[in-house]
């Protein structure tokens, strides 16, 4: 059986149209993805579906994004998937503790799809 070449995404993301534009960008630019709208069902799907880099919202019902960051930095199943956060949220050091969390990457909201994707690519080739 012959792994497909496409490195798999899952998108944590409770925003119905920031999850389809993310995973419209994501498919066009050779990416398969898979999605979560809650924290709960991100956790699961993560241990599920092992993708190869997670995006990760922060503000999520069903468990925030920290406690899912936490969670799947602490498991030994899911604690060497990436994880890039995007998110809205605006807090002085806020990066700083996200990647002391084990964050690879953030990226705030709204964001440029050319950055993101370049980003994307950096960590995905570091994995």
């Amino acid at each position: 059986m012959e792994k497909s070449d496409k490195k798999k995404i899952l998108i944590i993301e409770d925003e119905k149209e920031m999850l389809l534009g993310l995973s419209t960008l994501l498919k066009h630019n050779g990416y398969s993805t898979v999605a979560a709208y809650d924290g709960t069902f991100g956790i699961n799907l993560a241990h599920k579906e092992n993708p190869d880099l997670i995006i990760l919202d922060l503000g999520l019902p069903a468990g925030g994004g920290i406690f899912v960051l936490k969670s799947l930095s602490n498991s030994v199943s899911t604690n060497g998937i990436p994880i890039l956060i995007l998110t809205a949220q605006q807090e002085p050091d806020l990066e700083e503790r996200l990647k002391q969390m084990g964050a690879a990457g953030y990226f705030h909201k709204p964001f440029d799809p050319p950055a993101l994707l370049g980003c994307i690519k950096n960590i995905l080739k570091d994995a």
